[in-house]
């Protein structure tokens, strides 16, 4: 499919940053798709060198970058500090997290990169879907009808592996939601609009819900973000702390920033949790990129920790 939708060409160079460790499988099957595009790949890995990966880039001028995005972004400040450096790719394929518009226009500055596809699967299903590029700024994915059969049950997104003969995989629910978008020009491939992850934390009796917090969040000049839920040390009170820990842009002071930030999870908090406003307390923590709290089997970045249990 990629190679017939022009995805990867034989003369591109692609620069490979996915994960291999922890029987991480993104890492090889990324370099799979190179050896069928007949395209050269720089197979490093995330656990590679920034200087190793900067001289590298320098002398075979990969024109593709692929990685997860906390990887990239990790190369992209690294970067950004070599002041006499002018990294350009023309194109950035990313899979295991979202790269939303604050990464990309950030990409866009140090890469000077401006075409995003994501790729779209999980560690029991496999890569399944991946987007075409006048899809890149969009949540739509394409994906083979004779790889996968998909449905789509009160937008949950429910996958079966049609080829898979050993531990077969039936009727497999994402986690994910979404919808499928109409695709009248081709029979053998399917669309489909991948909404968000489908996470509600309870607060009490009142939920909240991850794509509410991130709608929020994506008006602000951040970077990135990550959320931690806990208790107070004074629980007769029954005090929440929410910790907003972000790493913000130079452009704007953590001022400005946390004052925005307030202002505008208050409002939304107020209505979603109107019942608990009284016990909420708001708390910033302005971090570096390597302080993120991360998951320690597949160093996926952990928007939301609640350390309540």
């Amino acid at each position: 499919m990629m190679l017939k939708q022009n995805i990867i060409l034989h003369n591109d160079i692609c620069l490979n940053l996915f994960q291999s460790n922890n029987m991480c499988r993104s890492f090889e099957i990324f370099n799979d798709f190179c050896s069928m595009a007949n395209c050269t790949t720089l197979p490093m890995g995330d656990d590679a060198n920034d200087e190793d990966i900067l001289k590298i880039i320098e002398y075979f001028k990969p024109n593709i970058l692929m990685g997860p995005p906390y990887r990239l972004m990790q190369l992209a400040f690294f970067i950004e500090k070599q002041s006499k450096k002018e990294i350009k790719f023309e194109k950035i394929y990313f899979a295991c997290e979202s790269l939303d518009e604050n990464k990309q226009r950030f990409f866009k500055r140090i890469f000077h990169c401006s075409l995003y596809i994501g790729f779209y699967g999980s560690a029991e299903v496999g890569v399944f879907a991946c987007q075409l590029p006048k899809y890149s700024s969009t949540k739509i994915y394409l994906y083979p009808k004779e790889l996968v059969h998909i449905e789509i049950i009160n937008s949950k997104i429910i996958v079966t592996n049609l080829i898979r003969k050993r531990n077969q995989l039936i009727r497999f629910d994402t986690g994910d939601l979404g919808q499928f978008i109409s695709n009248n020009k081709h029979d053998k491939y399917g669309l489909i609009e991948i909404f968000h992850s489908e996470r509600l934390i309870m607060i009490q009796n009142e939920t909240l819900s991850k794509s509410d917090i991130e709608e929020i969040m994506k008006h602000m000049d951040l970077i990135e973000w990550q959320l931690i839920i806990d208790y107070g040390s004074n629980t007769e009170n029954n005090e929440i702390f929410l910790l907003f820990r972000y790493i913000k842009s130079e452009l704007i002071s953590n001022d400005i920033l946390e004052k925005n930030i307030r202002n505008s999870l208050q409002k939304f908090f107020d209505t979603a949790l109107s019942n608990l406003s009284d016990q909420l307390i708001l708390q910033f923590e302005s971090i570096q990129f390597k302080d993120l709290i991360r998951d320690k089997t597949s160093n996926k970045l952990l928007k939301i920790i609640d350390r309540r249990v």
